[in-house]
Formats: C-alpha cells, sequence, structure tokens
C-alpha cells in the first residue's frame, strides 16, 4: 500500500518554517542526530495525545503506524518519566509577576507606563516589589526574585530604593534561558494557530495577518520598526488590561479552562547579504 503524497504547497511552507530554526539549532550546536531522535519523541507524543479515536483504546501498534516511529521505540518513548524544567516555572512565574505589573491599573502611571515600586511594604505605599511577588505566589521569597531579576539587568534600583522595571531588558544576552521559554511558548502558539486554520473542515479560523514589503531602503524600513513597535506595544498593553481584568473576573468559574496568546513581531532583512538566509 502506497503513502499519499503530503500537498506539495504545505511541504513547501514547512521548508520556510525550519529553515531559519535549523539556523537557530545549528548555531548552539543541535545537529541533525540530536533533532532526530527529540522529532521522534514528538511525534509520538502527540499521536498519543492528541490523536485517540472515540473508544477505541491507544495502542502501541496504532501510535507506530500513524507516526511512522517502530513499535519498540514508541514503548520506550511512553515508558519514559516526564521531565518538567524548572525553568519553565521560573518563567511562568516571571510572565505572571510581568503582566500584573504592566496590566494592573495599580502599578502604572498616567501614560500606562510601569510605577517603580517601593522594594518593601511600607504604611506610607499600598504597593510594593515584595507586596507583588507575594500577591503571586507566598511560597517565594521576594528577595530571591528581585536578586534574580537585579542579576539578569531586567530591573534596577534607583536611590529611593524603588525597583525600576527595566523593559527592553527583557530582549538582552543576560536574559536567554527565559527568552529561550517565550520562543517556545510563542512560535508553539503561532505555529498552532496557522495550523489550526489548515485543518480540514475548520471553520472557526483564528486571526492572522501580516503587512509585508520589499523592495525598501534600511532607513525606510528603520521607521516601520519604530512604528510597528510603538503600535504593537500599544495594542498588546490593552489587550493585557482587558485579560487581567477578566482573568480576576473568572477566577474560580468552573468554565475558567481556556487560555489565549495575542503576539506581535518584527522581521528585516537585507535580500542582497546571502548570510541572512532565506
Amino acid at each position: 500500500m502506497s503513502t499519499p503524497e503530503p500537498p506539495a504547497s504545505l511541504v513547501k511552507a514547512l521548508k520556510k518554517i525550519l529553515r531559519p530554526l535549523i539556523r537557530l539549532l545549528l548555531e548552539y550546536g543541535i545537529t541533525y542526530p540530536y533533532l532526530s531522535n527529540l522529532l521522534k519523541n514528538i511525534f509520538v507524543e502527540v499521536v498519543h495525545d492528541e490523536m485517540q479515536v472515540d473508544g477505541k483504546r491507544q495502542t502501541l501498534s496504532r501510535i507506530s503506524v500513524v507516526s511512522g516511529v517502530h513499535r519498540k521505540d514508541v514503548k520506550r518513548i511512553l515508558e519514559e518519566p516526564e521531565n518538567t524544567e524548572p525553568g519553565d516555572r521560573k518563567a511562568s512565574l516571571g510572565a505572571r509577576l510581568l503582566g500584573i505589573w504592566l496590566g494592573d491599573p495599580r502599578y502604572l502611571n498616567q501614560q500606562h507606563q510601569p510605577l517603580s515600586l517601593p522594594r518593601m511594604r511600607s504604611d506610607s505605599s499600598e504597593i510594593s516589589f515584595e507586596q507583588l511577588v507575594e500577591s503571586i505566589n507566598k511560597d517565594v521569597r521576594p528577595r530571591a526574585v528581585l536578586d534574580e531579576w537585579l542579576r539578569a539587568g531586567l530591573v534596577t534600583l534607583n536611590d529611593a530604593d524603588e525597583v525600576v522595571l527595566e523593559t527592553d531588558a527583557f530582549v538582552t544576552e543576560k536574559n536567554f534561558d527565559e527568552r529561550a521559554h517565550f520562543f517556545g511558548r510563542n512560535i508553539r502558539d503561532h505555529v498552532a494557530a496557522g495550523a489550526h486554520n489548515l485543518m480540514p473542515g475548520v471553520e472557526d479560523k483564528f486571526f492572522e495577518r501580516a503587512v509585508f514589503y520589499d523592495q525598501l531602503t534600511h532607513d525606510s524600513v528603520a521607521r516601520l520598526k519604530a512604528l510597528s513597535g510603538q503600535v504593537a506595544m500599544e495594542a498588546l498593553q490593552k489587550v493585557n488590561e482587558e485579560a487581567l481584568r477578566l482573568s480576576d473576573q473568572d477566577e474560580g468559574k468552573p468554565d475558567a479552562s481556556y487560555r489565549m496568546t495575542m503576539g506581535t513581531f518584527f522581521y528585516q532583512k537585507n535580500e542582497d547579504d546571502p548570510k541572512q538566509g532565506q
């Protein structure tokens, strides 16, 4: 029995998606054998977790047939213990802190910019960095979070002993682990939205749009980059504030089982420079 050929347009799109990813992997020493073994695990996990047949038990043979992974490898992969990365938990805590600091009106000035927070609680102020951390997780010492964020350059302390959020620092070299976490999370959801829209029979498609132009000068692209950053931050902040309000409103409701992601990005390249890839 011959295997049907996948749509040529999908294969072409897949090559476009993988090319910059492969370039990143090679930069960090992740070669084909490593990626091949990783893909084998993910193929098995996806079939096992997301492609079950109603009313039928998921078997090793079916997973092997659907995924193309040998049955003995399927058995080995499913028997391996799950590994929860501590870095993911740390990044999740940081994301929640950042979301409140940038979205809760109590932590914003009149221009909707994050306030500098007193490091410790005091009678003279209702908010503080200590209070912010404890509002998320009372098991984590605020001083430990502050020390880590100071080390990573995410915040600074001013002369008034206030914690100042350095929003630009979240894309610096010092913060690689957190950036890698959100790279995976954000690209996963972007790809998931696009994949959902390409699934057969799907009518309720996710919003996915982009503006793209070529034959522009460096100065023109710089202007568009600045404009994109400005309007994107305005949109993200507005959605974040509303999402935070709705999250508080929905807390404890039996049907509060959904999550969402709304993201933006900007990319540019010099078409005449072959080192920048395709």
